[in-house]
Formats: C-alpha cells, sequence, structure tokens
C-alpha cells in the first residue's frame, strides 16, 4: 500500500487529511486519560527511587531492580505527560513545527519506547534473579552485579529505542501529532517486527517459563531441608509480587505489541487503520493501545505495599511525614496571623496613647501660658 495515500472504493486522499482523527484536543477523553495517567505514576515511583536511594534497609539487589523498574515507570509518565502538554502548546502555535519536532525526538517518541524496552529487560532480569535465588541460593546476586545489569538494560534499550529518534516527526498541521514515522518503508516492517517479537513475544516466554519453574519448585518439598517456615513464606510473597507485576505489565502492554504486530503484517501506520473500512478490529486495538500502555507505570507501587512491608513502611512514613509538615505549618501560619494581629492591635493602642500624650501635653501648655490684658 502506498504510505502517503490511503486509497479505497477507487477514492483516494493523501495520508495528512487524516491525521486529524488520531489528534487529540485538550479537553478530549483520550488526553485527559494519558494526562491522569501521567500525574498518578511520578511521584508513587519517585518515592521508591528515592527511598532505595536513601534507606538502607532497602540497598539489596530485589530493590535496585524494582527501583530501576520504577525509573522507567517514571520516565513514561512524564513522556505520556508532555505529549499532552506539547499539544496543548501547538494548539496555542507558541512553537514552531521545527522546534515540535525536535520535542517529539526528544520528549515524546524517543522517551516512550525507551521506557517500554528498560521495562522489558528489567523485567527479565528480575525474573532471572528469582529463579537464580531459588535453585541456587548460595550464589545469591550481589549489589554491585544488580547496578551493572540495570546499567546493560539500559544501554540495550538505547539501542533499540534509538532508531525512532531519526524517525520520530510531527504533522504538518497544528496541532502537531508527534509521529514514529511518517511514511511507511521496508525499515518501517522491520522495527515493528523486532519490536512485537523480541520485546514482547519472547520475553513473555521466557518470563512465563522461569515463573513457571520457580512456582513448581516452592511446591516441592526436600527431606533433610532446614529452610524455617517464615523464609519460604517471604520467598511466597516475592514471587507471587513480581509474578503479578509481570502479569499486569503483560496485558497492559499486549494491545501496544499486537497493534506493532499489526502494522508489519498489513504495511499501514495508525492512522491508516485508523480510517481504514477494511481493518474495524484492528482500529480498536490501536486506539485502546495508547490508553493501556501508560497505565503501565501506576499499578506497581500499590502492589509493593501489598505484599512488602518494607516498601509499605516507606509510603506510611512519606504519607505521615506529609501530614507532620502539615499540622505543624498551619499552628505557625495562624500564629503569625494572630501576632500580626496583635501587633496591629498594638500599634493601634500606641497611636492612641501617642494622640492622647500629645492632647494633655498641650493643654498644659495652654494653660501656663499667661494671659494678656
Amino acid at each position: 500500500m502506498n504510505s502517503n495515500r490511503l486509497c479505497f472504493a477507487n477514492d483516494c486522499e493523501k495520508l495528512s487529511n487524516h491525521t486529524h482523527i488520531i489528534r487529540s484536543p485538550v479537553n478530549d477523553p483520550t488526553s485527559l486519560i494519558l494526562a491522569l495517567a501521567g500525574s498518578i505514576g511520578i511521584l508513587p515511583n519517585l518515592i521508591i527511587i528515592l527511598g532505595v536511594y536513601y534507606k538502607k534497609s532497602l540497598r539489596k539487589p530485589t530493590y535496585y531492580l524494582l527501583a530501576n523498574l520504577s525509573l522507567c515507570d517514571l520516565l513514561l509518565s512524564a513522556a505520556s505527560l508532555s505529549n499532552v502538554i506539547m499539544i496543548t502548546i501547538s494548539r496555542q502555535n507558541k512553537i514552531s513545527h521545527q522546534v515540535h519536532v525536535i520535542l517529539c525526538k526528544m520528549l515524546g517518541i524517543f522517551p516512550i519506547y525507551l521506557s517500554y524496552s528498560a521495562s522489558v529487560q528489567t523485567l527479565i532480569i528480575i525474573s532471572g534473579e528469582r529463579y537464580q535465588a531459588i535453585f541456587r541460593p548460595t550464589s545469591q546476586l550481589s549489589a554491585k552485579k544488580a547496578k551493572f545489569l540495570c546499567l546493560i538494560a539500559w544501554i540495550v534499550s538505547l539501542f533499540i529505542s534509538f532508531p525512532f529518534i531519526i524517525t520520530t516527526t510531527a504533522d504538518s498541521k497544528p496541532p502537531y501529532q508527534c509521529l514514529a514515522f511518517s511514511t511507511y518503508t521496508n525499515w518501517t516492517t522491520i522495527i515493528y517486527l523486532l519490536l512485537f517479537v523480541f520485546q514482547f513475544a519472547l520475553p513473555t516466554v521466557i518470563m512465563i517459563t522461569l515463573y513457571a519453574f520457580i512456582l513448581h519448585q516452592l511446591r516441592k518439598t526436600f527431606p533433610g531441608q532446614n529452610e524455617s517456615c517464615n523464609s519460604k513464606r517471604l520467598k511466597r510473597r516475592t514471587i507471587y509480587m513480581l509474578l503479578i507485576t509481570t502479569i499486569i505489565f503483560l496485558i497492559f502492554s499486549a494491545p501496544w505489541a499486537v497493534s506493532l504486530g499489526i502494522m508489519a503484517i498489513t504495511g499501514t501506520l495508525p492512522a491508516e487503520i485508523i480510517v481504514h473500512p477494511a481493518y474495524p478490529g484492528m482500529r480498536e486495538v490501536v486506539q485502546i493501545s495508547r490508553l493501556m500502555l501508560p497505565f503501565t507505570a501506576t499499578y506497581n507501587p500499590i502492589i509493593y505495599c501489598i505484599f512488602n512491608p518494607h516498601i509499605r513502611q516507606l509510603y506510611m512514613s512519606c504519607c505521615n511525614h506529609l501530614i507532620y509538615m502539615k499540622i505543624s505549618v498551619a499552628p505557625a501560619v495562624q500564629a503569625n496571623s494572630k501576632c500580626n494581629h496583635v501587633s496591629t492591635a498594638n500599634s493601634g493602642v500606641d497611636k492612641e496613647a501617642r494622640s492622647r500624650h500629645l492632647t494633655v501635653k498641650a493643654e498644659d501648655v495652654s494653660s501656663s501660658t499667661p494671659k494678656r490684658t
């Protein structure tokens, strides 16, 4: 199919005439949902990152990996929010097309693919770390190796998502919409297929297989094993927490991955799929994928708080600190207002006393002055 024109029923129109269908107004529900997902995912993930950095009790390999996953979610939330902000600014015609293209490359499209790829790499590392902890408990992962694996995950993700810095552009008519590709080429098919296979299908098989072996191993009982029941329960809770995190991530990212496969197989861009009458079911998949992917950055802190007491205590301490600050600030504000009121009243009393003193002094002067006859 020609990537620049839409042809059906012997009627061809340029693709740029249909990109307005995937544009989102400022008050459009899609933009509001994206803004909501971006706003919700920033603060909770930031708390986990700062907590792992500052608290010594959380400086362990598993928590370093969870902090790296929170960093991926933080980047995705910021990218989702920046897309809505850029659309809002472009509707007011405050930036030029060239500047908007640069912003789309650095803040719009590239961070989304980078964060998604880094999340996939991190989840694979976490599943491998849990597999090693269960089957080889004597050779556990060190904190230094965990940091190194996080660095490797970002390097691999940067290599995978780097082509989008080159291909990303923006629509020619305001409000400018960020586009991963302006035209469909053979390279587009290759990139989408590689992303679908190596960033969704293959990682899904690897992670599900590893967790299946882990759960099977946890059900076994070995004679002469001295491991306490409390240790087994903690291992199960950690495995369940990470497994639920992985499954929900795959569920929320599945429509986006399926849309990549659809575009690679059909050789069409999202704008064509949305308006083409031959793709009724695919249209819904593309539209749902835009909404579900940003929410992969919102649910992890909730799961951590349910299963992990240390992270739950971290959030509770943050909430208590905020409440304490609010309580301590309120009396200070009231005290300042009372001081201002008292000082104002005192100044009024001082002025009145001063005026009385001047009046009495004037009367004394007038009474002491001799009268002329």
